[in-house]
């Protein structure tokens, strides 16, 4: 039963090493100027590919971003346009064949 016990606990730790958030800049000192959650359901046998745009209305310059996967899957997500010192930001998020997509995204700029 111990050996069972710790076997469940090793598979818990490595899938929670294996998710991949994305943090670019710092959120330090720095305003919360959006928080949205991302969420796609999974299809069986296929990868989902979306795009999260944000665009700020004020033009505010971007500080830092943090996209947050809170499956803790094997989904991926890169920056596509824009980011950090810009007042734009295209996110790509790729999920595990099957898997859905939940993100939380949380976009800083400067505190001004």
């Amino acid at each position: 039963m111990r050996k069972i016990s710790l076997l469940v606990l090793l598979v818990f730790f490595v899938h929670c090493l294996v998710a991949k958030d994305l943090i670019l800049g710092t959120r330090v000192n720095n305003l919360l100027i959006s928080t949205e959650k991302f969420v796609f359901k999974g299809i069986p046998l296929i990868k989902r590919d979306k795009d999260y745009t944000y665009n700020d209305p004020k033009q505010r310059v971007i500080k830092g971003v943090i996209a947050r996967d809170l499956s803790r899957s094997e989904a991926d997500v890169t920056v596509t346009h824009g980011g950090v010192g810009k007042t734009h930001i295209t996110l790509h998020m790729k999920s595990a064949r099957g898997e859905g997509l939940n993100y939380l995204i949380l976009i800083f700029s400067e505190n001004k």
